[in-house]
């Protein structure tokens, strides 16, 4: 399930051991929406930590940051694949037309490590730039980006986006 970032940010400032324990070792996705020139209208505005009524889903042209915990949901049948993709049976949800129903999978490999696998999506998906090949998997390391069509997201572990959320306290 989706939340956005001033929801976590907000968790951090007020509890971090409490968040911790939250996450207990599971790695996040975080979509950022594309920086946008500010104009003279909206120089108050905090673009990055707007608030949304939000539904679990990442929308990528709703301009809200959102955090997603990878976890499978309840519903999900795959059971050790943490599916994405535009659908609401997948465990996290991009609600963008780029993205393919069921377009990638996270899983844990034999090492313990997470990787991504994309699923035969037309429009691929790909981290740091280098598109995966269809079925086989790639590890991932704290704070890559990672194109799942062409939403924009960032892989953390979850000491990493504790530290993410520590580094955004200190720049407000």
């Amino acid at each position: 399930m989706a939340e956005t970032l001033i929801a976590w940010f907000t968790r951090f400032t007020d509890d971090p051991k409490k968040l911790s324990a939250r996450l207990a070792g599971r790695p996040v996705l975080v979509f950022e929406p594309p920086v946008r020139e500010e104009s003279a209208d909206d120089a108050d505005d905090d673009f990055q930590f707007r608030t949304s009524a939000g539904d679990g889903a990442i929308n990528s042209k709703t301009g809200e940051a959102v955090v997603a915990v990878i976890e499978k949901t309840k519903d999900n049948a795959f059971q050790r694949r943490v599916t994405m993709g535009r659908t609401t049976n997948n465990d996290i949800v991009l609600e963008d037309a780029s993205v393919s129903r069921f377009h990638a999978w996270l899983q844990l490999n034999d090492k313990g490590a997470w990787e991504v696998v994309d699923a035969g999506s037309r429009n691929g998906t790909f981290i740091n730039g280098r598109r995966l090949s269809q079925k086989v998997g790639q590890a991932l390391d704290n704070d890559q980006r990672l194109r799942i069509g062409s939403v924009e997201l960032r892989y953390f572990t979850s000491k990493g986006f504790l530290d993410y959320l520590a580094r955004r306290a200190v720049e407000r």
